[in-house]
């Protein structure tokens, strides 16, 4: 419950910071910042070494940092967009609610999950998103 309060508080402010800052920039800035506290924090630690940096070499490893690097930022810049066009309230609702429908669909398609006793509440949050964005 806790965290559903900051998040209402936060994510008001990030929509006024993407108004005023524009989206690129603010989501620029975010990456800077986790980017120096981690690895700030890594180095702090003596995590961060020269055997586990060599790790990152790997044209595999590369190619998967890369892939993610992409999929956060069309993530992130996507929902930066909807908070300065909608009010944030409107876009958790129905991101969570993407969400819980996406992996219910993926844990019937990829693990063979049963839908049973499952159904009327998948449902339930769909009709709810749909009327939400009516």
């Amino acid at each position: 419950l806790l965290n559903c309060v900051i998040y209402g508080f936060t994510s008001r402010m990030d929509k006024v910071a993407i108004k005023s800052a524009g989206k690129t920039l603010y989501y620029a800035y975010g990456r800077v910042l986790m980017a120096s506290t981690t690895l700030g924090g890594s180095l702090m630690s003596g995590g961060m070494t020269g055997k586990e940096l060599r790790k990152f070499a790997n044209p595999r490893v590369l190619m998967l940092l890369l892939s993610i690097c992409i999929a956060d930022a069309v993530y992130m810049l996507s929902l930066y967009q909807a908070f300065a066009w909608i009010s944030p309230v409107y876009v958790t609702a129905i991101k969570r609610g993407g969400g819980i429908l996406l992996s219910s669909l993926l844990g019937v398609v990829l693990f063979n999950e049963s839908l049973a006793g499952r159904m009327a509440p998948i449902l339930l949050i769909v009709i709810g998103v749909t009327f939400l964005c009516l």
